[in-house]
């Protein structure tokens, strides 16, 4: 997957939160160290807590792993949000100007963990995931998301080359075994052909009652991913059903 920094930088809300928050972590860090003798023990481990907290979102966006890590970062980023208000309400009141503007930045930081904590519990099709654009695209991925008007096209554009197709395979077995065969026959690697591979669903994810177009999925269900383009891919379920889901609930089994 590798660190690319380029998916920090693509993305105005990822970039502009971490900035805010590294530039309110300098400040307050800096202010500290001016007047060491006003300053708790406490807030100097608040302070090295958030900037891990802050590294940690930085390494988990570049890695395109915000989506496996969020329950873990919003428990981490839950825990940042109490250390800092409470410093915040300490300090805010000092006489000294110094840890006055210190207090500044902590509130910074804070409404920018606030921001995150909004953005890492959004659920798919929400309008702060869309605005977030976290897709499986390797530009983000904090949220399993997907922008579904976008899927629609290829989805009609495949499906009626792919209910051919499957149309004599009752499992997902025979099919797949069937698209092995052909791969064989003509010599050429089976992704060339169709481009289906198994998947495994991370999460579990109930379709649209609205849209009869998206399926359904268990969390680990095994699945033939017909075509991955887009952010929500269509499947073949074990079932016979053939739908889409959101790309980001869904992974390709390698062996």
């Amino acid at each position: 997957m590798g660190f690319q920094l380029r998916r920090l930088y693509s993305s105005p809300i990822f970039s502009g939160t971490l900035g805010l928050i590294f530039a309110g972590l300098l400040v307050s860090l800096i202010c500290a160290c001016f007047k060491t003798v006003y300053i708790e023990a406490t807030t100097w481990f608040m302070i090295v807590y958030l900037f891990m907290l802050a590294f940690a979102l930085l390494v988990t966006i570049c890695t395109n792993t915000l989506h496996k890590y969020r329950l873990a970062l919003l428990a981490m980023i839950s825990i940042g949000l109490s250390l800092n208000v409470g410093h915040i309400g300490y300090y805010i009141n000092a006489s000294v100007g110094v840890l006055q503007a210190m207090s500044a930045g902590l509130i910074f930081v804070e409404i920018t963990l606030f921001f995150w904590v909004l953005i890492l519990g959004s659920g798919p099709g929400t309008y702060l995931a869309d605005l977030c654009d976290t897709g499986a695209d390797g530009m983000g991925n904090a949220l399993p998301m997907a922008n579904v008007s976008k899927a629609r096209t290829s989805y009609r554009q495949t499906m009626n080359m792919t209910t051919n197709a499957a149309a004599g395979a009752s499992t997902i077995t025979d099919y797949y075994s069937s698209e092995l065969n052909q791969s064989v026959m003509s010599g050429k690697p089976r992704d060339s052909i169709t481009g289906v591979y198994k998947a495994r669903a991370l999460y579990a994810y109930d379709a649209n009652p609205d849209d009869p177009n998206e399926v359904s999925i268990a969390k680990d269900e095994v699945m033939l991913v017909i075509d991955d383009s887009g952010k929500w891919w269509q499947v073949k379920k074990d079932d016979g059903s053939v739908g889409i889901a959101p790309s980001n609930y869904i992974t390709r089994i390698l062996s």
